[in-house]
Order: structure tokens, then C-alpha cells, then sequence
């Protein structure tokens, strides 16, 4: 009873809490890249990490069970499992594609010595919009997989790795998972000595590498939901700890390949288990606030960072943003918000009204009597 009450089989909201800091840290390396040269979170796409295991755990806290027994009442099978995905995603991916692709149009019409030809980039905005990778160099945008968008990749990563997991994973055994999970490790290690990073995926040159992330973040989500049971009730002072940690792994300026691999494969999961173990205690004043926009801030900060930084330099005449870059962060944080509040929630819920009619079986026409 005392771990229902801390949080077990419920809603872990610190986990939550987690997510938004993560985004807002992803954040904060994008505009230290593309506008003020000073790099606050230097390790901040290792957040992609985190977020895999924070994918794997919550997805099996919500749908192992159902999946476990597609005919059961209250059951779910891989197609309702797919289209619940679908809807969750597909709005805000939608939307940062396309805001990213009226970058790349915009930047092909003013500048078109640093652009990829208007064919390339409308057939890679198209497959973008689909959620879909261009597997082509280009000019400008190189490997890239998702140029109108680059926080893409892991989104298609996670969809590939969410439906794998439905449909083959779910019923495997605890060995089995932590088997593959131990593989996929050695295979992150692998991909990373042999790109010189752990910062893979993002190009068509490490799909290797981005794939061996989701594998072993996503199985560490899943091995660590299933072993949730052994973990102790810890008191509220382990929530703040875990989101310090969490903190400090992003932003120690230390970029060493060991390190990194280090903080991805030891470090961060261990403050997923602080996390869980932390049940339903927060850990920052609004920090519930920042989770519910991680996702829309993550999925659209690129392309309007882009956007601002691009016409910020052609008013300067080539000059960078600078430190007015981080101006940035409470507009990008108010624009989450309002895609979430009036974009992301409204579709899918109207998604989620179309998708349940068209799988409602037609009503049979009533019989016709006759005398």
C-alpha cells in the first residue's frame, strides 16, 4: 500500500518534471549553437538519451499490461497501440516540420549559395512531414536526416523503436529484455568509438548510431519498469537530487567520448532510478508546468531559434545574435505553450474523435418489411 501511495502503478509526475528540464536544456545547446556562441548545457544532447529511457519506462507503465493481453477486456492490440502513438506525436512533428521547411524555402529565396536546390528541399520537407528521414547529401544540409527540423531523428527513432516494442518485445521475458539491453549497450560503444561521438543519429552517416541509442535507452526504460517492484520508497529529497543530477550531467563542460559514454549509459539511467524510486514528489516550482510543454518545446524550438537567428543576421549584415540569444527563452517557452493549448491538445483530440468513428463498425441498415 505505502508504494501505491508513493506513486507505484500511478502517475510518476516527478518523471514529468524531468522531461521539461530535459527539453529546456536541449533548448538552451541549440541556442548556444546557432545564436550566442556560449554553450550553457554542452552535453545537452545526451537529453535525447534520457528522454529514450523516460519513453521506455512510461510506455510500459501505460500499455504493457494492455498489450500483454490484446483480447482481454480493457486489452490493446498493436494497431490501437499504433494509432494512440500516431495521434500523440504527429501533430506537434507535423508543425515543427513545416515551420522548419518555410525556414529552408525562406533561406533558399535570400540566400541561395547556402541552400540545397528547391527540388531537394521539397521532396525533404515532404518526407519530413511525414515523419520520414532524407537519406540524401545535400549541398547545404549535408547527411541530415530531418533539415527542416533536426530534433526530428529521435522522434522517428522513438516511433520505430515504440512499435517495435509493441509488437515483438512486450511478452519477452525479463532475461531476454536485459539481454537485449546489455547487447544494445555494447553496440552504442561500438558506433561511438567508431564515429568519435556519442552524438549520433541526426545524420544518415550514423544511423547506426542513433538506432543503437533508442535500443538501449528504450530497453533500459523497459527493464527498469519491469524491476520497479525492488526499488525502495525514497523521501521528497531525492526528487531536487535527481533533477541536480540530471542538470549537472548536461551542463559539466567535460566532452570526452568516455565521459559522455559514461553519463549515457551509467550515470543517466541511474537518475531515472532516483526518479522512480522518488514516486510522486516534485522537484522544482514549476517544473509540472515545463513538462507539459517539453514535448511541443522540444519538437518546434529548432526551426522558430532558426528563424529569429537567420533574419536576426541578415539585419546585422552577418553579425551573430550573441547573448540576446538567450532572450529567446521565455517567447520559445510561451510558444510550447500556446501549440499546446491551442494546436497539439485540440487535434488530438479531434484525431482521436476521427479515428474512433472510422474504427466503429457501420450500423446495419434496418430491416424493410414487406405487408
Amino acid at each position: 500500500m505505502a508504494r501505491r501511495q508513493a506513486g507505484y502503478g500511478g502517475h510518476f509526475a516527478l518523471l514529468d518534471e524531468l522531461r521539461g528540464i530535459a527539453a529546456l536544456a536541449v533548448c538552451l545547446f541549440h541556442i548556444g549553437t546557432r545564436a550566442t556562441g556560449v554553450q550553457l548545457f554542452p552535453n545537452g544532447y545526451l537529453a535525447v538519451d534520457f528522454f529514450f529511457m523516460l519513453s521506455g519506462f512510461v510506455l510500459a507503465e501505460a500499455y504493457e499490461a494492455r498489450l500483454g493481453q490484446p483480447g482481454a477486456s480493457g486489452g490493446m492490440d498493436w494497431t490501437g497501440f499504433a494509432r494512440r502513438r500516431l495521434v500523440r506525436m504527429a501533430p506537434v512533428a507535423v508543425l515543427g516540420a513545416a515551420l522548419g521547411g518555410l525556414y529552408l524555402l525562406a533561406r533558399c529565396l535570400v540566400a541561395p549559395e547556402r541552400s540545397d536546390p528547391l527540388d531537394q528541399i521539397l521532396l525533404g520537407n515532404a518526407l519530413n512531414l511525414l515523419i520520414l528521414p532524407k537519406l540524401w547529401h545535400g549541398p547545404a544540409t549535408g547527411w541530415e536526416l530531418f533539415p527542416a527540423n533536426g530534433p526530428l531523428w529521435s522522434l522517428f527513432f522513438e516511433i520505430v523503436a515504440n512499435l517495435a516494442w509493441a509488437a515483438f518485445l512486450v511478452r519477452r521475458s525479463t532475461p531476454v529484455l536485459a539481454l537485449l539491453v546489455a547487447l544494445s549497450a555494447l553496440a552504442v560503444m561500438a558506433c561511438a568509438v567508431r564515429h568519435g561521438t556519442l552524438d549520433m543519429g541526426w545524420q544518415a552517416s550514423s544511423l547506426d548510431g542513433g538506432l543503437a541509442r533508442v535500443c538501449f535507452g528504450f530497453g533500459v526504460g523497459l527493464l527498469l519498469h519491469r524491476l520497479r517492484a525492488a526499488l525502495p520508497t525514497m523521501a521528497w529529497i531525492v526528487a531536487p537530487i535527481a533533477a541536480l543530477a540530471l542538470v549537472y550531467a548536461l551542463a559539466l563542460p567535460v566532452q570526452r567520448l568516455a565521459w559522455t559514454l559514461f553519463l549515457a549509459m551509467v550515470f543517466l539511467p541511474c537518475v531515472l532510478i532516483l526518479a522512480v524510486a522518488a514516486g510522486r514528489h516534485a522537484a522544482v516550482p514549476g517544473g509540472a508546468w515545463l513538462g507539459r510543454i517539453s514535448y511541443p518545446l522540444y519538437g518546434i524550438h529548432v526551426p522558430l531559434l532558426a528563424i529569429v537567428a537567420g533574419a536576426a543576421k541578415r539585419l546585422m549584415h552577418g553579425a551573430p545574435l550573441g547573448l540576446w540569444g538567450m532572450a529567446l527563452v521565455p517567447p520559445l517557452l510561451l510558444a510550447a505553450w500556446l501549440v499546446l493549448t491551442r494546436i497539439d491538445e485540440p487535434c488530438r483530440a479531434a484525431l482521436t474523435r476521427w479515428l474512433d468513428q472510422a474504427g466503429r463498425p457501420s450500423p446495419r441498415p434496418a430491416a424493410i418489411r414487406h405487408g
